[in-house]
């Protein structure tokens, strides 16, 4: 297996959004990178995806946001429903309000529009070089490089950065304690006509309504010309490393017949449902062993009730550039301290999102309770509460 000459590179393994993330964020910082994608193509399917302010700054840092506005919704809030009843419990603030608070747009977008603004950001920089068709595998460290080896070669470089997602080949070559656990629940997704909502649920907003069994959300993407719909079930099937399974409705409709009509009507409008089952991932007791690290789903994996995943894995990439910039000198140290920084904030966004999907499926009194508080809740006292997710600023960090 012929291995090139060490040219001092960056390898990272994936080229999903937290790959790319990556490789843009260090290549604004003269580091020279090899992204190596296992499929021949880059993947494009996927749900929407919600960006809040702590994502599109970055974004707008890289010269992505440009490329991106585009094809985005600039959200207007976000309503929040009783799927049993089609009462509408609050709205938080999002649009002018929510930017003027935090500095940057809230946006609604399509995972395949984020993955092409950033794969565009990516071939617009010499020190990038793309690989497709070869899947990272393995990989031998000595004391002065990095061995990987994929399904095709054998690349040599500084560092290795696996952002290979939930179903990381990697993950178990840093941590081998580490094991992803379904969580009895499904994702399912599909593109409806912004036309088959009721006519006071149309415009820039998202909807998140709840039941007891169930949620759905819904938004629009692709500049407004379609509407993405997430309904999460609770549910045993589960299948491994697969994000975009087949699925047949006459599963989820019954899920919905005990909802109000207006809501359950949304459900009825979609037609090409995508499934996934979701997994949690408890967090590593290590996310880097000498010049190979983990970020993104390959670190922390989080259940989608707080919109956050993929924003994450932005975070990732603009706090290890600042790491690798301060120790450019030493690899090993850079990635212990981009490791300490990030563990508390991943942590906590893994017991909140986890936390919020017991809320959202919350039954008999404890649902009567949350729609009371929800009710009675001022429009600023539901936005302050996540000054913590949106106020982050990665572009800062670190300090001094």
């Amino acid at each position: 297996m012929a291995t090139p000459r060490n040219n001092g590179s960056i390898i990272i393994a994936g080229g999903g959004i937290a790959g790319l993330s990556a490789a843009i964020a260090l290549a604004r910082e003269n580091e020279t990178v090899r992204l190596v994608e296992r499929g021949e193509t880059f993947p494009v399917d996927g749900a929407g995806i919600q960006l809040g302010a702590n994502a599109t700054r970055i974004l707008r840092e890289w010269g992505v946001l440009d490329r991106l506005l585009t094809q985005a919704v600039r959200a207007e809030g976000i309503g929040i429903g009783d799927g049993l009843t089609g009462e509408a419990l609050a709205q938080v603030p999002l649009g002018d309000y929510a930017e003027q608070r935090f500095g940057a747009p809230y946006l609604l977008v399509h995972r395949a529009d984020l993955h092409n603004a950033l794969l565009d950001a990516a071939t617009t920089y010499p020190a990038i070089q793309i690989t497709t068709g070869a899947e990272v595998t393995d990989f031998d460290q000595f004391e002065e490089e990095i061995v990987v080896k994929t399904s095709k070669s054998a690349m040599r470089g500084r560092a290795l950065i696996a952002a290979d997602g939930i179903w990381s080949n990697l993950r178990s070559k840093i941590d081998q304690n580490a094991q992803a656990a379904f969580t009895s629940k499904t994702a399912w997704r599909t593109l409806i006509d912004p036309a088959a909502l009721p006519d006071e649920l149309q415009g820039p907003w998202t909807g998140l309504w709840m039941a007891g069994n169930a949620h759905l959300v819904h938004y629009p993407v692709q500049a407004g010309k379609a509407v993405n719909l997430v309904a999460v079930i609770e549910e045993r099937w589960f299948a491994r490393k697969s994000w975009s399974e087949e699925a047949d409705p006459a599963t989820l409709l019954p899920v919905f017949e005990r909802w109000h009509p207006r809501v359950a009507d949304i459900v009825a409008a979609g037609k090409d449902w995508r499934k996934w089952s979701l997994y949690d991932l408890p967090p590593l007791q290590r996310a880097t062993r000498g010049t190979a690290l983990l970020i993104g789903d390959a670190a922390h994996p989080i259940q989608p009730f707080l919109a956050q995943g993929g924003v994450l894995a932005i975070e990732d990439a603009a706090v290890l550039a600042r790491m690798l910039t301060r120790y450019r000198d030493d690899t090993r140290e850079a990635f212990i301290r981009f490791e300490n920084e990030r563990i508390a904030r991943t942590a906590r966004m893994r017991y909140e999102s986890r936390r919020m999907g017991n809320i959202y499926h919350m039954r008999g009194l404890s649902r009567r309770a949350r729609n009371f508080a929800l009710r009675r809740r001022s429009a600023e006292a539901l936005l302050s509460r996540f000054d913590w997710i949106y106020g982050f600023d990665a572009l800062a960090f670190p300090k001094g």
